[in-house]
C-alpha cells in the first residue's frame, strides 16, 4: 500500500526527480507541462507554489520509504462562479502503475478538496489515452473533449 506525504523541504528533491521522469516519459496531460525544460531550475520554479496548502495539494507517494509517484493539484478561483480544483499531474513509476494506486492518490486528493469546500474537480484529458480515460471514468469523472470533471 502506498503512503502519501505532503511536499516538504525534506522530500523536495524526490518531487523534482519524479516530475522530470514524468516529462521525459511524455506522461503529461497538461499542455503547459509538455514542453517544460527538465532542468532542476525549471521544475523547482514550477513547484514553488506547491507549499501553499490552502490553494495547492502536492503529495508524494511512497512505497517502502522510496518515492514512487506524486499527484499535483491546485485551486482555480473563478470571478463568477464557485472555485474548482484542478489535478494538473499524476505520476507513478512504471512498476507501481495500477488502478489501485492511482485511485488511492486521487481519492486522497478528493477528500481534502471536499474539506476545503470545493464542489468540482477536473483534470485535462488526452482523448487518445484510452487507458487513462477509463481509469478516470471508473472514479466517476465525465470526459468531454479535453477535460475530465467530477462533482464532489
Amino acid at each position: 500500500m502506498l503512503e502519501l506525504k505532503q511536499l516538504s523541504i525534506c522530500n523536495y528533491t524526490s518531487a523534482v526527480e519524479l516530475y522530470r521522469k514524468m516529462i521525459e516519459e511524455n506522461r503529461v496531460f497538461d499542455e503547459r507541462l509538455r514542453n517544460l525544460d527538465t532542468d532542476d531550475k525549471s521544475i523547482r520554479k514550477l513547484l514553488q507554489y506547491s507549499y501553499d496548502t490552502e490553494n495547492n495539494l502536492f503529495f508524494l507517494a511512497y512505497q517502502r520509504n522510496s518515492a514512487v509517484g506524486f499527484i499535483d493539484s491546485t485551486r482555480v478561483t473563478k470571478d463568477n462562479g464557485p472555485d474548482e480544483w484542478y489535478i494538473k499531474a499524476v505520476y507513478l513509476a512504471p512498476e507501481y502503475r495500477s488502478s489501485k494506486n492511482f485511485e488511492f492518490m486521487v481519492y486522497k486528493t478528493e477528500k481534502l478538496v471536499r474539506q476545503k469546500g470545493v464542489k468540482n474537480i477536473f483534470s485535462n484529458a488526452l482523448m487518445e489515452n484510452n487507458e487513462a480515460n477509463t481509469l478516470w471514468e471508473n472514479l466517476g469523472y465525465t470526459i468531454e473533449s479535453d477535460k475530465r470533471t467530477k462533482g464532489l
